[in-house]
């Protein structure tokens, strides 16, 4: 076999093996995994999410408008499934077989209570470094108790974020809608976020307050002043986040062909994907 062929074969195989090791990683990390009840739920994703790429991300790479649409109502099937794992109460463990067991290294005994996997979302998006969060956004993001995709006018989708009651903010609902030129899912027409409605000033990640000291006389008497900060939720901002659709549209193919798709990957964080141009990559360390 000439020098050539043996080259091309070696490029035919190399992302076989990629997958292969990556899947191996992914099992890896799933073992680990102290808690019998999040293990369980780590074996089920892992299943649908392989489900789902091999039989519809192929298929969905296909430049026709018609399969395109017909796919994101799968992906959205998909999705919920591991959306509904992720969060449900329900018990899972009586779906694992003998064989499941002995592949797994599991036991059917739970060692906590049933419930959703806790800090799913928040420690996946975390992981995921393509959003910047300062201090402040990292207490708040721990209240992430979802993330749904909800498509509309295709290619065109809104994001949903659902939070636990917390003390920082009155809604537990902020969304984000993407809007494609129709049939275009590279050219991103407008976006439009929503209001967020923080408990007070002093709750708002966006703003950095300051305390000094002054002496007047023998008295002393304390200013408090505030400055406005990057924040990771800006991105929920309409009038910036237009600013720059070319950003929005990296924002909105991470959400849909990225995070979504890898989201235990990136929950085990086990994803090796830096991003130049749309997220920055690492956490903001900013006292507030």
């Amino acid at each position: 076999m000439s020098q050539e062929k043996e080259e091309e074969k070696k490029d035919e195989q190399q992302p076989i093996d990629e997958e292969e090791e990556k899947q191996k990683k992914l099992m890896e990390a799933i073992k680990k995994i102290d808690s019998e009840s999040v293990k369980s739920k780590s074996i089920f994703l892992y299943e649908l999410n392989n489900d789902m790429k091999s039989k519809h991300l192929d298929t969905y790479k296909d430049q026709k408008v018609k399969i395109e649409i017909e796919e994101n109502k799968n992906f959205l099937t998909y999705l919920n499934k591991i959306r509904y794992l992720i969060n449900s109460k329900e018990n899972i463990n009586s779906s694992i077989t003998e064989e499941d067991e002995k592949k797994y290294v599991l036991t059917k005994n739970e060692v906590e209570e049933f419930g959703p996997i806790k800090n799913f979302w928040s420690t996946a998006l975390i992981n995921a470094k393509f959003f910047e969060f300062n201090k402040k956004d990292l207490e708040i993001i721990k209240f992430l108790c979802d993330i749904s995709y909800v498509p509309l006018d295709y290619p065109s989708f809104k994001i949903e974020l659902r939070f636990e009651a917390n003390e920082y903010m009155k809604d537990n609902i902020l969304t984000k809608i993407y809007y494609f030129e129709e049939n275009e899912k590279d050219n991103i027409d407008k976006v439009e976020g929503c209001e967020i409605n923080w408990v007070n000033d002093e709750k708002n990640p966006g703003l950095k307050y300051t305390k000094k000291t002054v002496r007047k006389g023998k008295s002393k008497q304390t200013i408090t002043s505030s400055k406005d900060v990057d924040t990771f939720f800006d991105i929920f901002n309409t009038k910036k986040a237009n600013s720059n659709l070319s950003k929005e549209l990296i924002e909105a193919q991470f959400w849909r062909n990225d995070f979504l798709e890898n989201m235990l990957e990136y929950y085990l964080n086990i994803m090796q994907i830096q991003y130049e141009d749309g997220g920055n990559g690492s956490e903001q360390e900013d006292d507030k």
